[in-house]
């Protein structure tokens, strides 16, 4: 297995905006912007001393440096339960789409963790190395196809046991205009990138209530929460998806007091696969991300024991809040900033599912 180098920035550094925010959120939390703000509060108070302001800015790093972040992390164990380490050599995790891109990228490091990992995909694993070769196995399987996967379960338990992670991966893009696309092609975009994940959840989930604990991990969209011209079909299979994992999370947490049964979810800009090529938002506002970015933050957050939700590049977090505004303000200031209307007039990715 070629050698994993987690040593890279998630984000590519340059000139982007996510480089801004973090030196911005660095300077933010200095001693010196504390000091800044406390002299501009005491500027009227003639009987504030030198040694008061440093006191006072010396406070105030501290409350929100370490003061904050502790009640923070206190409340988040009192309302969301300790961590639980996972014991990667307990873990049977199934990956769909393993054999290339981000999820052959999360396998790699889930097998260097000492995990037992069951591949799905209609494309040949690549990996051929002697020390995992006891820890994985491939199934060539057609996740659309309901009566294949309920036999790829099956072989599955047999083969590696109750799976207790599912990572639902596979995705396909078919960038052409609605009115150009074929009925079959329509119809495969939806059953590989969201109805599959419903099909997989009912083979996987059952074990993982039994067992009362699991985590069940989807690979979204930064078009999760916004459409895009000339990729309908992905947007609305990949908005499905954010809805299919919300609803998902709450019905195992209400219905089936399952709390310790976690989801999470990445939210992905452009990554440089293949699948994207052409594809274009501007490396400004949505520098392109590699393969492995995305599969260590999925590792990680599988690693935490708790559900997240992860959004690649920085810049995706405030796409939710563009949804304040109305559908035509979003969409001329999204076409502003990346260019949305017109990124996919380039596209030439291919279609490997």
């Amino acid at each position: 297995m070629d050698c994993i180098d987690d040593s890279k920035p998630l984000v590519p550094r340059g000139f982007n905006i996510d480089t801004i925010m973090r030196y911005a959120s660095r300077t933010a939390y200095s001693p010196l912007v504390s000091y800044l703000i406390v002299n501009a509060l005491s500027r009227k108070l003639n009987t504030v001393t030198a040694k008061d302001k440093i006191s006072a800015a010396a406070a105030l790093w501290a409350a929100t440096n370490v003061v904050l972040p502790g009640i923070g992390k206190i409340a988040s164990r009192l309302f969301c339960g300790a961590k639980k380490p996972v014991q990667w050599a307990n873990e049977v995790v199934v990956v769909t789409g393993g054999s290339h891109g981000v999820g052959l990228e999360l396998v790699k490091r889930l097998l260097r963790a000492g995990a037992r990992v069951a591949v799905l995909d209609v494309n040949p694993f690549p990996i051929d190395d002697a020390q995992y070769n006891d820890q994985w196995r491939y199934y060539n399987c057609d996740i659309t196809n309901v009566e294949m996967v309920k036999a790829t379960a099956d072989q599955i338990r047999d083969d590696l046991g109750d799976a207790t992670m599912l990572v639902n991966n596979a995705g396909i893009v078919i960038g052409k205009l609605l009115l150009d696309m074929t009925d079959s092609e329509v119809d495969k975009v939806i059953n590989v990138n969201l109805t599959s994940h419903f099909h997989l959840i009912r083979q996987f989930l059952p074990a993982m209530l039994r067992a009362k604990r699991g985590h069940i991990a989807s690979i979204g969209s930064i078009v999760s929460f916004v459409g895009a011209p000339q990729s309908s079909t992905y947007c609305t299979s990949k908005g499905g998806v954010k809805l299919l994992h919300e609803s998902m999370s709450l019905e195992v947490a209400s219905r089936y007091e399952a709390n310790d049964i976690q989801f999470s979810i990445a939210y992905p800009g452009v990554i440089n696969t293949g699948l994207f090529s052409g594809l274009n938002l501007g490396q400004f506002f949505m520098p392109t991300l590699r393969p492995d970015s995305i599969a260590r933050a999925l590792f990680a957050a599988l690693s935490s024991g708790k559900g997240q939700e992860i959004f690649l590049p920085g810049t995706a977090n405030l796409l939710p809040l563009t949804n304040a505004f109305s559908p035509g303000i979003r969409s001329s200031l999204l076409n502003m900033l990346g260019g949305l209307n017109s990124a996919m007039s380039t596209y030439s990715g291919h279609t490997k599912y």
